[in-house]
């Protein structure tokens, strides 16, 4: 059997894993290997301990998933479907504030980068089951889990902004919120 030999500091730690009286330090590091080679397993960290190769991610762009619930949104508010054309035309209006740099710059398709990552994210939608797959070539459509996707988040937004506010703590003394809420019940203060 082989003897390694560990600082005190390295024993202090691997004490932490240990239960007194109970494990020896062959099953305190067991228990450590166990921990190491599960992490290993669900981050796709080959065996010889390299990392993969990752995509570095660029600054000065958006990621696809920032394109997600706007499309939803702007699909949900055409009424649940929009031709491409029209989509396009609405997602650069409500992405316009949000949009970086990078996002302007053209693709191999001759597209802008923030419509090329729209148009995969509707893919990625698609394939989720969120937006239709037999919908009329230059459609976008919602299906019925997407509808039901975003009935579901906006159930759980503020109606009004007197609710949001209504919401606060302390909106101070000289607030007036002598309005209707989004549920018709007077406000008395």
């Amino acid at each position: 059997m082989p003897v390694i030999r560990i600082s005190e500091e390295t024993m202090e730690r691997l004490k932490a894993w240990a239960k007194p009286l109970e494990d020896t330090a062959e099953s305190a590091f067991a228990k450590v290997l166990d921990v190491a080679e599960r992490h290993r397993e669900t981050s796709g960290t080959p065996a010889d301990g390299r990392r993969p190769r990752q995509r570095r991610r660029a600054r000065d762009r958006l990621s696809q998933e920032a394109f997600r619930r706007p499309l939803l949104e702007v699909l949900y508010e055409a009424g649940g479907k929009a031709p491409v054309d029209d989509l396009r035309l609405t997602m650069k209006e409500r992405m316009a504030s949000r949009l970086l740099p990078g996002d302007f710059k053209t693709v191999s398709t001759g597209e802008p980068r923030w419509w090329n990552a729209t148009c995969w994210e509707r893919n990625k939608l698609r394939k989720e089951g969120y937006l239709r797959d037999d919908s009329k070539r230059g459609v976008w459509e919602l299906s019925e889990k997407g509808v039901g996707y975003l009935d579901d988040l906006r159930t759980g937004e503020p109606e009004s902004f007197i609710d949001h506010l209504l919401a606060m703590p302390d909106a101070g003394e000289d607030a007036d919120f002598d309005f209707l809420r989004s549920d018709s019940r007077r406000i008395e203060i």
